[in-house]
C-alpha cells in the first residue's frame, strides 16, 4: 500500500491494523506534502492517536474544530473521532511522526487501571483532543517522551501496510533493543499519566447534538457518494441518501470538508481516476466513464484543475 493514500470504508474508518494483535502500536510518518491537495483524508478509527508537525505547518481537522500548529508542536486525537491533517504551504516537506494505538496498551480493559486513568480521558465528550506545545514545560516534556516511544518504535518495531517511511532523527536518543516492548509501554504510560494528571488544565470542547448529528449525515452522503460515485449523482440524490434539505447537506460538508457536496463528489471521482491511471492499462476515456465522468474534456478539466496536471501527463509521472 503507498504512503500517500488510505483505505476507508464507506464511513470513513480506517480499516488498517494498527500494530500487531500482541502490541496493538503502530508508528507511522505521515508525509502530508505527497497527500492530494497535501492532506490525510477526514477518517476515524477506534484507537487514540498522538501526532507531532514537523516541517511546515498543519491545520488539523477534529471533528468540526480547526486547529493550526507548527512545527515542534502535537496533538492527542482521541478515539472515535473524525479527523484529517493538512499541510500549509507548497514549498516545504512535511514528514510527521505519529502513533496509532490500542488503549489496553497502558493497561488492560478490565483492570482499574483502565477503568481509573484511561476511561476518562476516552469518554469524556468535550475531550476530543488536547494539542502539546513545547512552550508549556508538561507539555514539553510529554512531547519529549513521545520523541522516545517513535524512536523505540522506528528502529524495532512492527512495520506497517504501507510502504517504507523516511527515517527521522529524533534527537540523541541511545537506544537499546532489549525489551524495546516494554520501554515503549513505559514510555506510553508515562506520557498518559502526565496527559491525565492536567486533565483539569486542558481546554474543553462541548460536543452539542447539532454537531453529532451532522457528521452522521455527512457520513451517509458521503456512503452514497461511495457506492455510486460512476454513476449520475445529484445534490438531490446526496440529500435524499441523508433526509435533509439542500442547505443542511451544503452546511455539513462546508462543516467538517470545507468544500461544497458536488466539490467532494468531484474530488473523489478525480482520487479514484489518479488510482485506475496508477494501477490499471485502461484508456483515459475509459477511466473517465469509469469514474463517472461522462465527458472527455470535462474530466480532462476537472483533473488539471485538482490534480494540476492532465490525466495523460499523470500516468506518464507515475
Amino acid at each position: 500500500m503507498r504512503a500517500d493514500t488510505m483505505p476507508l470504508d464507506a464511513t470513513l474508518y480506517e480499516g488498517t491494523q494498527h500494530g500487531t494483535p500482541d502490541f496493538p502500536i503502530q508508528f507511522y510518518v505521515d508525509e502530508l506534502h505527497l497527500f492530494q491537495q497535501r492532506q490525510v483524508p477526514l477518517h476515524w478509527h477506534f484507537e487514540p492517536e498522538f501526532f507531532v508537525i514537523r516541517g511546515a505547518s498543519v491545520q488539523v481537522q477534529v471533528g468540526h474544530h480547526l486547529v493550526l500548529l507548527n512545527p515542534g508542536e502535537g496533538i492527542w486525537i482521541s478515539s472515535n473521532t473524525l479527523h484529517r491533517f493538512q499541510q500549509i504551504g507548497e514549498t516545504r516537506e512535511c514528514p510527521c511522526p505519529n502513533i496509532v494505538f490500542s488503549a489496553e496498551m497502558i493497561a488492560p480493559h478490565s483492570s482499574v487501571i483502565y477503568e481509573k486513568y484511561v476511561t476518562p480521558l476516552l469518554d469524556a465528550p468535550d475531550l476530543p483532543y488536547v494539542v502539546l506545545s513545547p512552550e508549556i514545560f508538561w507539555q514539553k516534556e510529554i512531547l519529549e517522551r513521545l520523541d522516545t516511544v517513535f524512536a523505540l518504535l522506528q528502529e524495532y518495531g512492527p512495520k506497517s501496510a504501507y510502504e517504507a517511511f523516511p527515517y527521522l532523527d529524533f534527537g540523541s536518543h541511545e537506544l537499546n533493543g532489549q525489551g524495546y516492548e516494554m520501554q515503549v509501554q513505559r514510555g506510553l504510560s508515562e506520557v498518559w499519566q502526565s496527559l491525565f494528571a492536567r486533565i483539569e488544565e486542558v481546554p474543553r470542547f462541548a460536543q452539542d447534538k447539532k454537531a453529532l448529528q451532522a457528521q452522521v449525515r455527512l457520513q451517509q452522503m458521503i456512503a452514497y457518494i461511495r457506492e455510486n460515485y460512476r454513476d449520475e449523482v445529484t445534490l438531490q440524490d446526496l440529500t435524499l441518501s441523508a433526509n435533509i434539505s439542500k442547505s443542511e447537506a451544503a452546511r455539513c460538508f462546508q462543516a467538517y470538508t470545507s468544500v461544497s457536496p458536488i466539490e467532494y463528489l468531484l474530488q473523489y471521482r478525480v482520487k479514484m481516476a489518479q488510482r485506475l491511471l496508477h494501477l490499471t492499462t485502461q484508456s483515459v476515456q475509459e477511466v473517465s466513464l469509469e469514474c463517472g465522468f461522462r465527458s472527455l474534456s470535462y474530466f480532462i478539466k476537472a483533473f488539471r484543475e485538482r490534480v494540476g496536471v492532465t490525466p495523460g501527463e499523470y500516468r506518464r509521472r507515475n
